[in-house]
């Protein structure tokens, strides 16, 4: 345990040295109608239609365009409610404020809450005049509650007319934050923070981890099994027909959940490495897993590192229906993986660091990245950003290509 808390305090140290000194307390916009887009949480979502995020509807009093729009219309008497997050969210506090202007087409009850660490904070009502925008600003701690960490605002209208088209305009929407970031947080607008990459040899087995590395997967053969594949194969990893159909299964995939997508990297590159037929063959993939989400929640989730294995192993596959005679087939694997199944914001940073790619080969694949049909290709030792246009599940298609091979893999996140 006191080893995991060391590593979150390195990392946060590591992040917040290269954000810079932060002032203790700040004003943190999390939307004001410029580059501040968010998501409406699609499986919470009651309102009738989906936000509209940068809308013109002309300039009202203590609201000018763009700003956040909510209309439609139902048959029936309702509560029409739903979750906006933000870039800049997740964000801690410890107290100050926070404030949000709003404004309807019709005389409504108005609904706000923060939900945070620990859950949903308390429910604010308003009354809100028809074409009247009303600036709300109270302490968050009233709306927030227990929690110490602001993660989600929530808004709704209570008691819409049936057949009433109604809508809402939502602007300003700030938070200000009274203390410092606790241990493990980082502060707040830290979407500049930039990411460290690391010198590193991929080739090599050594990775300066952060804390002490946990023990590699317990090989699966036995001494006398390693040295007689050893004798049959140049490979350094021997995997069984069933084993290698495993893998390629995560690898083809095309209907993985976002803990399936997070997981298979992980659960391919166990059954890889615990067929090795020598020790310290490539770095740690148990270790690199760990690293890599320990990072990615150190930046709150708005950066992720992908994971990578770029591999040659062989296939031990009975060439006889006696199941005595085997034979060895070479197998080039290229496989990415995510060490992490949420994100945090409509614009998350994707990491092609060569510390967290584990390989056989003296050279680094070429990875793209590909959103609904839109791909960026990533060199070794730089970023994409990459965004999304709503919350909920969302699926990034990742290729890479290395001696003639290229591989497309689909995997999913939960955009929160």
């Amino acid at each position: 345990m006191s080893s995991r808390i060391l590593k979150g305090a390195v990392l946060a140290g590591l992040v917040l040295a290269s954000a810079g000194n932060a002032e203790n307390c700040r004003e943190a916009v999390l939307y004001d109608g410029s580059t501040h887009n968010g998501q409406m949480e699609n499986s919470s979502r009651t309102f009738p239609e989906a936000p509209e995020w940068t809308a013109n509807w002309g300039d009202f009093e203590n609201m000018k365009a763009p700003y956040i729009r909510l209309s439609g219309i139902k048959n029936e008497t309702a509560d029409w409610t739903g979750t906006l997050s933000f870039n800049g969210l997740p964000i801690p506090v410890e107290g100050g404020s926070f404030s949000i202007s709003v404004r309807s087409t019709q005389n409504v009850k108005f609904g706000l809450w923060l939900t945070g660490n620990s859950g949903n904070g308390n429910v604010v009502f308003y009354t809100l005049t028809a074409n009247s925008t009303q600036v709300i600003s109270l302490p968050t701690r009233d709306l927030l509650g227990s929690s110490s960490t602001l993660n989600k605002v929530g808004i709704g209208l209570f008691g819409v007319g049936a057949y009433q088209y109604t809508t809402l305009f939502v602007d300003n929407i700030k938070v200000t934050c009274t203390g410092s970031a606790q241990e493990g947080d980082l502060p707040p607008d830290n979407g500049n923070a930039g990411y460290v990459f690391r010198d590193v040899n991929p080739e090599s087995n050594v990775r300066n981890f952060y804390t002490e590395p946990v023990p590699d997967a317990k090989k699966a053969l036995n001494e006398e099994t390693r040295n007689e594949f050893a004798r049959r194969t140049t490979r350094l990893f021997v995997l069984t027909e069933q084993e290698h159909q495993k893998v390629i299964r995560f690898q083809t995939a095309t209907s993985l959940t976002p803990k399936e997508s997070r997981d298979g990297w992980y659960k391919s590159m166990f059954t890889v490495d615990r067929n090795r037929l020598r020790d310290s063959v490539i770095a740690s993939p148990k270790n690199l897993f760990l690293e890599a989400g320990d990072i990615a929640a150190s930046m709150q989730k708005h950066t992720i590192p992908v994971l990578i294995a770029d591999i040659d192993y062989a296939v031990k596959y009975y060439a006889d229906t006696t199941f005595k005679k085997s034979e060895f087939e070479d197998f080039h694997l290229l496989l990415t993986g995510l060490p992490t199944s949420t994100v945090y914001g409509s614009r998350v940073t994707f990491v092609y660091d060569p510390y967290f790619v584990a390989t056989t080969r003296s050279s680094l694949p070429l990875m793209e990245i590909c959103v609904k049909g839109t791909c960026t290709a990533v060199a070794p030792k730089t970023e994409a950003e990459i965004e999304f246009d709503s919350a909920g599940e969302q699926e990034i298609v990742f290729k890479l290509s290395s001696d003639g091979r290229t591989v497309q893999q689909k995997l999913k996140v939960e955009v929160k």
